[in-house]
């Protein structure tokens, strides 16, 4: 068996069990806590990473500019991402916002004047019809609704990490995979302590304000094995074709999903059963390159 299909596999499982994680931590942390918890625990593991695979090269002002920019979208996005799972499914907040990759490749289409196959036009078609199904609910009141504030920062996610998602891209080809590190190490202390010390005064109304160490431990947990699926991500594009490594990884909202309906009891109707289907299809069709 090849070493890129079975990191590919390892991408999927660490990215949709990392979900799973953060629902069982974040509704009894708070995003606030949980903001302080991406700070001490991504950041130091984002360094490593770029310590290890750092280029020597130059970085000029406005790659610079670029990619900071982008960590920082990138980071707010993941906070938003928080927010939606307090209080709505991870089944479906997850699937929403992991869509991402179609508003990334609408944004290659129109400013980077990119062509898409046949095979990813279709994709594309399937995950915004599966988004609009997953969003959509008739009756407000029904088991299977999400809360309207869930569902607005799940779509807000949706739309950071797809501007993330270009930009990235941009980045990368420009100053190399590794030294982008060094941006997220700093996205991901900046922008959630300042997130922390703006919502200081709502932690301390907190009616639980000594959460059990489960919920810290779980909180740990998610966000490093996260950071770990990341790293094996790119250990998979090192021994394997993107077109190949990609899309297998891009099907981690399955294991999300199915977790979240065998441990979590979540609740879904048939209508978003047949939504997150589409969703996942499509993101395994518009990674396929060839």
């Amino acid at each position: 068996m090849e070493l890129w299909f079975v990191l590919a596999l390892v991408v999927a499982f660490l990215w949709g069990s990392g979900a799973i994680f953060a629902k069982l931590s974040t509704p009894k942390l708070g995003v606030a806590r949980v903001a302080v918890l991406i700070a001490i625990v991504e950041g130091p593991m984002y360094f490593l990473g770029f310590y290890y695979w750092r280029d020597n090269m130059p970085i000029g002002l406005g790659d610079g500019a670029l990619a900071v920019t982008s960590c920082m979208v990138a980071t707010i996005a993941y906070l938003c991402y928080f927010e939606s799972i307090v209080e709505g499914q991870i089944a479906i907040a997850g699937t929403i916002s992991a869509a991402y990759p179609a508003l990334t490749v609408v944004g290659a289409l129109v400013i980077l004047s990119e062509t898409v196959t046949a095979t990813q036009a279709i994709g594309l078609v399937a995950i915004i019809g599966g988004v609009i199904a997953l969003s959509y609910e008739p009756n407000r009141g029904s088991e299977y609704a999400m809360p309207r504030r869930s569902l607005f920062f799940a779509l807000l996610a949706f739309a950071l990490w797809g501007f993330w998602g270009l930009t990235s891209k941009m980045v990368v080809t420009r100053i190399g995979p590794g030294n982008i590190l060094v941006f997220y190490v700093i996205s991901s202390v900046t922008v959630p302590l300042v997130y922390a010390w703006s919502r200081k005064v709502r932690l301390e109304r907190l009616k639980d304000d000594n959460p059990q160490w489960t919920a810290w431990a779980f909180g740990t947990i998610g966000l490093a094995v996260s950071v770990c699926g990341t790293f094996a991500f790119s250990f998979a594009l090192n021994s394997g074709f993107a077109s190949l490594v990609v899309p297998i990884s891009s099907a981690y909202p399955l294991v999300t999903v199915m977790l979240a309906v065998a441990l979590l009891r979540e609740k879904l109707n048939r209508l978003h059963m047949i939504a997150l289907v589409f969703v996942i299809i499509g993101l395994i069709l518009i990674a396929i390159t060839g």
